[in-house]
């Protein structure tokens, strides 16, 4: 594990021990000491078909710091610890103890009340919790190494002498990088010397890189690609982003077999590590278009490996080179789900929107699954929260209560028996998703203040842009951008079940609303005819129905724009919380604790709408419709990814009627308003065949939500969602 032969308390829990050691009141100073003494003992790992080093904090230590945890202390793994060593039991016990109290996963329960864990539990939604991805600015490390990173320190810190210590704590993280990154030479060295041929070379050759980076700026692309993977490892591994963009510099000059031989490795690295979002081309400010040869060997690396990561998006424009349309048509064939695109032309302006200016507007990724950052500049993409306007819908009928759980947990906004209109529902619906938004948003500022104060983070200020320049952390509104991003779930299931309501109660008289309510309450028994009824309805969204679209955008433009309304703790001036949609893989979640809805769904059936299309099955119209259903939304009110998700047989998508057919709906979605979409390429009957036969289908990956996963590996009420998505 370390250095040492025989472990020390040191070695054994080298962060903790480094963050009880200083002496310190800041904690940002305590955390980089807990960082510089785990330098030294951090596993860095070398695999053959890998090579470059990984450094990951690992199940080495009870008490570890990353990205997206803060400050975890695993309870179970000191105990265990200090049985297996019985000369440092005390200590160690001390060490949980005395960590405990910095435990960020625990400041932030403290702050939720017995109602927040009953909305949660039952699906409502959630706020805050971790925290979050970001796109660190690796180009800046490329170019600076860490001695121009050091030398903006000194620059910045002379401006804001009363942050002297926080400073400090940089120059500590960039320490403790360094330490690293010597360890990792040596590594290499001695591995050259029990691998024979070209492998030792290659080790030889990766030894040396590290005696120049990460302390240096990189000068070819081995160096390049040496200092990013340390990088990206080092606490914890996130979305790489732009990749095609910062790795461009060292790549064009680059041997091209060489090169792709290096990348074919990082390829596998990626995906054991199940890295996040790696993002491809798009267009700089003056809309020129920023794919180069990186971009098309990525997508053939892609293609040949069909891993379902990491997570690969291309952004696209009305200019996009014939050569890489064709590129990523191929790579869909491929059946990966991947990748997903973006469109420019409305992600831009949504991001001007929020007054980011173009120049960075244009410099947008994405992180996670889905969400959308600015490479090295924000820290805003990172899920905040997410609702279920499905369930809110619930409320609005139910006069808070939920049908779950039979208690009363959200806002009381009237009897619904008592609505004489169809309006007089739909502004109950529009307070409960006013409430929601109150609730979920307080849950997030709370975990932000709690990573803030608690657990800042010295090394992602380093490479976050604003940070050094404003003498702030990353945790603490120091990158230029701050706003934030709540998802939502269910969108169709509550539009379709509006539909139903207006239709039946309202406009025929078919229903009361004392009887709709009634068998929904007891998930239609004994009313099968009435369930067949709301569920053959053919006013479903995803149809191209002018008055059903109509009704999902009216949800979509209040929803988002009361988001906007409030403000995060990162940033109380400034950063405004923006919406989103995509279902990852908790649609079945949501749809297990939903009650039974007016679109004649059975209570607890996951089978909930996937994207920002219709509900699985109920596209009935064909691709147009479902597309111009689509663009109902003001997309560009859509501050994160707002999912629109695709399925095509693979027979018809690979054949050339079937490329020109997607090419024309590919351009139709985009130029009129849409911006994001997702394509699976898939065979129905494969996947029914893989819920029979997992074991013969292991390599079968679908698209979910934000993200591609192996099919055999999803539960199975999830698979059943994907298989009754409509296939065109």
């Amino acid at each position: 594990m370390g250095t040492q032969e025989k472990p020390t308390l040191r070695s054994l829990e080298p962060f903790a021990y480094g963050f009880l050691a200083c002496e310190s009141d800041e904690i940002c100073l305590r955390i980089a000491s807990g960082m510089r003494y785990a330098a030294d003992f951090i596993p860095i790992y070398l695999d053959d078909e890998v090579c470059f080093p990984n450094a990951s904090w690992g199940n080495a230590f009870g008490v570890t710091y990353t990205y997206g945890g803060g400050i975890q202390v695993d309870v179970d793994r000191l105990n265990r610890k200090a049985s297996e060593h019985p000369e440092f039991s005390d200590e160690l016990n001390g060490i949980r103890d005395a960590m405990l109290e910095y435990s960020t996963g625990r400041l932030i329960s403290l702050t939720r009340t017995s109602l927040d864990h009953e909305l949660m539990a039952n699906n409502t939604g959630w706020g805050g919790g971790w925290g979050g991805h970001s796109n660190p600015d690796y180009g800046m490390l490329l170019e600076l190494g860490t001695t121009g990173l050091r030398a903006r320190i000194r620059i910045h810190s002379d401006e804001h002498p009363e942050s002297a210590d926080w400073y400090e704590s940089l120059h500590l993280a960039l320490d403790a990088f360094d330490v690293v990154a010597r360890r990792a030479s040596l590594l290499c060295l001695l591995r050259s010397r029990h691998v024979g041929g070209e492998l030792s070379n290659l080790y030889q050759r990766m030894s040396q890189a590290f005696e120049r980076v990460p302390k240096k700026p990189a000068d070819d692309f081995l160096e390049g690609l040496c200092c990013f993977y340390l990088a990206y490892t080092f606490d914890g591994n996130d979305s790489p982003g732009r990749f095609d963009q910062y790795m461009f510099e060292t790549w064009r000059d680059c041997d091209l077999d060489e090169g792709r031989e290096y990348l074919e490795r990082i390829w596998i690295g990626f995906h054991k590590m199940r890295s996040w979002n790696l993002c491809l081309g798009g267009t700089d400010e003056n809309w020129a278009d920023m794919s180069n040869t990186l971009t098309y060997v990525i997508l053939d690396i892609a293609r040949k490996y069909r891993f379902n990561t990491p997570n690969i998006t291309l952004r696209c424009h009305r200019d996009m080179p014939d050569s890489l349309r064709e590129k990523v048509w191929l790579t869909l064939c491929s059946g990966i789900g991947m990748p997903a695109l973006y469109n420019d032309e409305v992600v831009c302006p949504a991001l001007e929107a929020l007054r980011i200016p173009p120049e960075d507007a244009h410099d947008y990724c994405m992180n996670g699954c889905n969400q959308i950052d600015i490479q090295g500049k924000s820290h805003m993409g990172l899920e905040d929260g997410e609702i279920s306007v499905a369930k809110c819908l619930e409320y609005a009928l139910f006069d808070g209560v939920c049908l779950h759980t039979g208690k009363q947990l959200a806002a009381r906004t009237g009897d619904a028996r008592n609505f004489s209109t169809f309006e007089e529902l739909m502004d109950a619906y529009k307070q409960q998703l006013d409430w929601a938004v109150d609730w979920v948003v307080r849950l997030a500022n709370e975990s932000q203040r709690i990573y803030g104060e608690y657990a800042p983070n010295p090394w992602r200020s380093n490479l976050i842009q604003g940070c050094v320049e404003k003498g702030r952390d990353y945790k603490r509104g120091g990158p230029w951008y701050n706003h934030g991003q709540i998802l939502t779930e269910g969108l169709a299931d509550a539009v379709d079940s509006l539909a139903a309501i207006r239709h039946f109660v309202y406009e025929t008289g078919e229903l009361t609303m004392g009887e709709l309510l009634d068998a929904l309450r007891d998930d239609f028994r004994d009313r099968e005819e009435l369930r067949l009824k709301l569920r053959n309805y053919e006013g479903k969204f995803g149809n191209d129905i002018e008055e059903v679209d109509a009704l999902a955008k009216e949800i979509i433009d209040h929803h988002y724009h009361d988001m906007l309304m409030h403000r995060t703790w990162r940033d109380s001036e400034n950063g405004l919380y923006g919406g989103g949609l995509s279902t990852f893989n908790r649609t079945a979640k949501y749809g297990s604790t939903l009650g039974a809805t007016a679109s004649g769904r059975h209570a607890g059936d996951p089978n909930l709408a996937d994207s920002i299309g219709a509900v699985p099955g109920f596209d009935r119209n064909g691709p147009t419709s479902a597309v111009k259903s689509a663009l109902a939304y003001d997309h560009t009110l859509a501050k994160s990814g707002f999912v629109f998700q695709m399925k095509f047989a693979k027979t018809i998508f690979a054949s050339p009627e079937g490329k020109s057919s997607f090419f024309a709906l590919w351009d139709a979605f985009f130029k009129g308003g849409g911006q994001q979409l997702t394509v699976n390429v898939l065979d129905g009957e494969a996947l029914r065949e893989a819920q029979l036969h997992p074991e013969l289908h292991r390599d079968l990956i679908v698209r979910v939500g934000g993200y591609s996963a192996y099919f055999v590996d999803l539960p199975k009420d999830l698979q059943d969602n994907i298989i009754s998505r409509t296939m065109f």
